[in-house]
């Protein structure tokens, strides 16, 4: 499943509100250390050249107190006079030095007049406590502010994103047809009136060619009929002539089987261009006789193709209200593609309320099984015009009619083994 547009916008929002929050904490952290240690710094080195001066002048007292310890050792004395933490140390010597639950911040210089060690020791542990609750603060503080950030980039987005929502829910609320309502281009970004604008254009085009695609199937009905008419009447008069032999009888009947097919496939394509219902004309059909007329008619057709779809049908008694014709034409339309691309034989099998057709070639093209297969409209098997050969258009009719009927094309089957069509029948008596 897709991420949704505002859940995107939330999360880079808050990645950088986290960011920002995070470096933030950090740069604090960083002063912080460097505050304490500076003022640590210069108050010992403060210290240290006061006890200095007062060792030039012969006034030091060694001094301890709740803070603060200062020591001189003279040169030649042992350090074991010195309290652990002072002893063994390189001078000179700044450090952080832990004694059981004390922090000292030590610092030990050597001196030359008078020559010796000295050493001064400030206890921050008071310090250290607070700087404990400073980075407890510090936590505590950016763990709001991501909290904030989550709420603020949430809302953010939402609110970003509701011009789009709308302008979404207006496009496909949009119902293809003669007539289709504008959208509204009152928006207060300059850029979503565009796409609305442009939007609507496109409305107004495809309202102009649907009702170009009404007129040329009103005209194109009117034209395929008026010489089907005229054919119907010639062979009426052939007829009333009875001067006919039995083997003309035979053409005429022939001639007429083939135009009665051929206006029973105008009429169901001039429906499947005006996309209309045709309930008026369902009717109960026994699928095998349907199927056995479709392939009579292939085999006088074609006297190649005699022979050679074999049938295998488990349910002779299936009974469907449905179109004929639209029936016929999708059955035609199957073989016709199964014959095409295979010269062997076409199995042909009826499997309770399932037809199966099936050929031993070379498969189908993946582009063509993937755009049948898809949930899309027909029209998509392909993009281009020119690559729509007589294969490609007849499954472009197997999927429409299949559509119409409401029944469900399967692809079972499509490799160099062959290619088997599962067409799964509803509307059952």
């Amino acid at each position: 499943m897709k991420s949704s547009l505002t859940r995107r916008l939330t999360r880079t929002l808050f990645f950088l509100i986290a960011a920002t929050t995070a470096t933030s904490m950090f740069i604090v952290e960083v002063f912080v250390y460097d505050v304490e240690d500076t003022i640590l710094d210069l108050e010992l080195k403060a210290e240290a050249e006061y006890f200095t001066e007062q060792l030039r002048e012969g006034r030091f007292q060694p001094i301890k107190t709740a803070q603060l310890e200062a020591v001189f050792l003279p040169e030649g004395e042992a350090e074991t006079l010195l309290p652990e933490y002072f002893r063994n140390r390189r001078l000179p010597f700044s450090q952080e030095v832990e004694t059981g639950h004390t922090t000292l911040l030590i610092v030990g210089e050597r001196l030359e007049a008078p020559d010796g060690k000295l050493f001064l020791a400030q206890d921050i542990t008071i310090m250290e406590n607070r700087e404990a609750l400073v980075q407890l603060a510090l936590v505590s503080v950016a763990g709001f502010m991501l909290l904030v950030g989550f709420i603020v980039a949430r809302t953010g987005a939402r609110y970003l994103v509701r011009p789009f929502n709308k302008l979404t829910r207006e496009v496909l609320n949009t119902a293809p047809g003669t007539s289709m309502p504008q959208i509204t281009t009152d928006y207060r970004d300059q850029e979503f009136c565009d796409i609305a604008k442009a939007f609507n254009r496109f409305l107004s085009e495809l309202e102009h060619h649907v009702e170009r695609e009404k007129s040329f199937v009103k005209l194109a009905s009117h034209e395929l009929r008026t010489p089907l008419a005229v054919m119907s009447g010639a062979l009426n008069v052939l007829e009333q002539r009875q001067n006919l032999t039995a083997a003309d009888q035979k053409t005429l009947a022939r001639i007429r089987r083939a135009m009665q097919t051929m206006r029973d496939d105008t009429e169901v394509l001039l429906e499947l261009a005006r996309r209309e219902a045709s309930e008026g004309d369902a009717r109960i059909i026994v699928l095998k006789e349907v199927l056995q007329n479709t392939i009579d008619d292939l085999e006088h057709g074609h006297p190649d193709h005699a022979g050679r779809i074999s049938v295998d049908n488990n349910n002779p008694e299936l009974r469907v209200k449905t179109h004929p014709a639209l029936v016929r034409m999708l059955l035609r339309n199957l073989l016709q593609n199964a014959l095409r691309h295979t010269h062997a034989g076409v199995k042909v099998r009826v499997i309770e309320n399932r037809i199966s057709v099936r050929d031993f070639g070379s498969g189908l093209p993946r582009a063509i099984t993937e755009h049948l297969s898809a949930f899309q409209e027909p029209s998509a098997i392909t993009s281009q015009q020119s690559k729509f050969n007589n294969t490609t258009f007849g499954l472009l009719i197997v999927r429409l009619v299949c559509e119409r009927l409401g029944w469900d094309l399967e692809i079972a089957q499509s490799d160099n083994e062959g290619t088997e069509f599962l067409i799964h029948v509803h509307n059952l008596v």
